[in-house]
């Protein structure tokens, strides 16, 4: 059972991959399963179905404000079908000043794939990520097609979506989604109401507190008391709450000039009561916990 735990776990992060929320629901798993998992994956991901050039070249397109150059780099299926693109790369200029200060993937790359007797047809690979300019972040989509040996003319960006981050924290972003159509997407409505934050590579509605936690005091006093309702009593209310109802966050004290974050994850161990499972320490930028701040001993019994 052991050896095919992890494939089982590929399996499920891969379906995940590339809609930002690999990191988050391999962080409720064991140290040794999820960096399993993660490590499988950024090695499926790193030569193989490289989408990071591509992303690359498109920045610098719009970063030059060279319209023909970023439709280029668009399928000429997709050119040919979207009577609409060169509109939403005009549109994408207007929003996204450049230049590009980040634009680099931060979690494994996706991809869909179409086999003939077992022989690769077409890849399709895709990620999502955050790009930084002027110190703002947008919230991007990428789809990218490598190969097709059907129909040639699929070959190259399929599609883009460029969000800002009040419309990407938007209850009914994912949804509203579901309808946009291959080409340029930018969209900027509708947007969350307040302010809004990064917490690692995703954004999230963030509801700020005039209060001071560290992170030393978190371990010290969740030794004492490990339940929710006491957490809760002691820290108040938590700053943002993950997607789908993956964990609370909690802004920090920065360190060194740098935004510090925690993601808590509470469980109920049987007893009826709900407890705090574990802490991870999160930057303003990278996907990944930059450590464990404190993991529930009860966890391991369960």
């Amino acid at each position: 059972m052991k050896k095919t735990a992890p494939a089982v776990l590929l399996g499920l992060l891969l379906l995940l991959t590339g809609c930002g929320l690999v990191q988050r629901t391999a962080d409720g798993l064991s140290e040794g399963l999820r960096d399993a998992a993660l490590g499988a994956l950024e090695g499926l991901s790193g030569s193989r179905w490289s989408l990071q050039d591509p992303i690359d070249e498109f920045f610098a397109a719009v970063d030059a404000r060279d319209a023909e150059a970023v439709r280029a780099l668009f399928s000429p299926n997709v050119q040919a079908a979207d009577g609409d693109l060169d509109e939403s790369i005009q549109a994408l200029l207007d929003l996204y000043p450049g230049p590009t200060e980040d634009c680099e993937m931060l979690t494994p790359v996706g991809a869909s794939k179409h086999l003939e007797y077992g022989r690769q047809t077409m890849v399709d690979v895709h990620n999502s990520l955050p790009a930084v300019c002027g110190g703002v972040n947008y919230y991007c989509s990428f789809s990218y097609v490598t190969k097709d040996e059907e129909d040639p003319g699929n070959v190259g960006l399929r599609k883009v979506v460029v969000a800002t981050e009040a419309a990407r924290c938007h209850p009914d972003y994912y949804q509203n989604g579901l309808d946009l159509e291959d080409g340029l997407s930018v969209v900027t409505a509708p947007a969350a109401e307040g302010e809004t934050r990064r917490i690692g590579d995703e954004p999230f509605a963030f509801t700020p507190y005039d209060r001071t936690v560290t992170r030393e005091e978190l371990p010290a006093f969740l030794e004492t008391d490990d339940s929710w309702e006491g957490f809760t009593a002691r820290f108040g209310p938590p700053n943002a709450e993950g997607w789908l109802g993956t964990g609370y966050y909690y802004e920090l004290v920065p360190e060194d000039g740098q935004a510090r974050y925690v993601h808590i994850y509470t469980h109920d161990f049987g007893d009826g009561a709900r407890r705090v499972w574990s802490v991870y320490l999160y930057n303003g930028r990278d996907s990944r916990e930059l450590e464990t701040v404190w993991k529930n001993p009860k966890g391991e019994e369960t």
